[in-house]
């Protein structure tokens, strides 16, 4: 009898420390897909990109519109520049956004590892077999955050 009551407290010891060997895997399209914010964010550049269209067809109705060789290079120079500044722009806010959503979705795995509960979390690609889907909670960890 004492050598069993010894048995169960050592496993009870232990038993912790196995606990902790769980790995957990996120897929991490899925996580952006599910992720609100994500949404939002496209929805704004898109909105974004259509407005350089019409900007773009604006500035060639203008240049066609010109009566002059001299008046059609000094309207496609403009234009030109202040494409460039528009696309450098968006170029920039859009890597700004995507940092962005990388440190909100690094920040929800980071919680989720400090609960202890996983020894290990990798990205879905990178687990094999064993590991843990825990893409949802991650998922509800970044919309309930918003």
């Amino acid at each position: 009898m004492k050598k069993l009551l010894t048995l169960l407290v050592a496993l009870a010891i232990v038993s912790p420390a196995f606990a902790a060997d769980k790995y957990a895997s996120v897929d991490i399209d899925k996580v952006l897909k599910g992720y609100k914010k994500t949404d939002s964010i496209n929805k704004t550049f898109q909105k974004r990109e259509a407005d350089i269209r019409v900007f773009i067809v604006d500035a060639q109705k203008s240049v066609v519109g010109a009566t002059t060789d001299a008046e059609r290079k000094k309207l496609e120079d403009k234009y030109a520049k202040e494409l460039k500044v528009k696309m450098d722009k968006l170029q920039k806010d859009k890597i700004a956004a995507l940092q962005g959503l990388e440190k909100d979705v690094r920040r929800a795995i980071d919680l989720e590892g400090k609960k202890g509960i996983y020894a290990l979390i990798l990205t879905s690609n990178n687990a094999l077999y064993g590991a843990v889907d825990i893409s949802d909670s991650i998922i509800k960890t970044l919309n309930a955050g918003q």
